[in-house]
């Protein structure tokens, strides 16, 4: 392997590992888009993970969306089997989102497995959401988590444009609609990254209708040390 792909190896969309030099990872972006309730809103999002050696980390982010008056905040951890020239990821995510104007609570609690290539990754997983309000409470049965994503070019490389198809975001869990998207990665330098991202979200189950409930886009940096 060279330089340049050891350099860029923590440097790609879908489930990270540790590259064997930096256990920081810091992430921003903003977000901006609209729906079909809220109309049109912006948001932006912070995060930290921490890598504990070779197969274990821990993260923690949060986000603000303005015109939703969405406020989120999570926190996971993961572990890394390495098999050949595949990993397996197994995650836990325990996650709470605060919908001011509709006064509403909501907490989340998944565990996914991701099977990842330098090429492809496929999610599977149960999620565990609950809402809560002023004088009423309502757990969902439990909510299958899944997701694909492919991309042109292997993980490690420099550059790459990837989609996916998927039931859930970084913020939020659906039941059966399905969100479809592009996105992107370029290094700017052996330690910094400028990704983003666009997200649509169709109504209706398993997406049938062919109404827009929302689109969205991201763009943001990601450094490493």
């Amino acid at each position: 392997m060279s330089f340049a792909t050891i350099a860029f190896a923590q440097n790609y969309t879908g489930v990270h590992k540790f590259d064997g030099e930096h256990r920081n990872e810091a992430l921003g972006y903003a977000m901006f888009g609209g729906n079909v309730v809220s109309g049109g809103f912006g948001g932006l999002e912070l995060s930290y993970k921490r890598y504990l050696g070779d197969r274990w980390n821990v993260m923690a982010a949060g986000q603000a969306q303005f015109g939703k008056q969405l406020y989120s905040a999570y926190a996971s951890g993961g572990y890394r089997l390495p098999v050949a020239w595949m990993d397996f990821y197994l995650d836990g995510k325990f996650m709470y989102n605060r919908y001011n104007r509709w006064h509403t609570n909501e907490t989340v609690a998944n565990i996914s497995l991701t099977w990842e290539t330098p090429y492809v990754f496929i999610r599977v997983g149960e999620s565990l959401i609950t809402f809560h309000t002023l004088h009423f409470r309502y757990t969902e049965p439990l909510t299958f988590t899944f997701g694909f994503g492919t991309n042109i070019r292997p993980r490690w490389n420099p550059w790459n444009i990837g989609i996916f198809f998927r039931n859930y975001d970084e913020f939020y869990y659906e039941n059966w609609n399905i969100n479809w998207g592009l996105n992107f990665y370029v290094s700017l330098m052996k330690d910094m990254q400028l990704f983003g991202e666009f997200n649509i979200r169709p109504a209706g189950s398993m997406s049938q209708l062919a109404s827009r409930y929302e689109t969205s886009g991201k763009l943001g940096i990601k450094y490493v040390w």
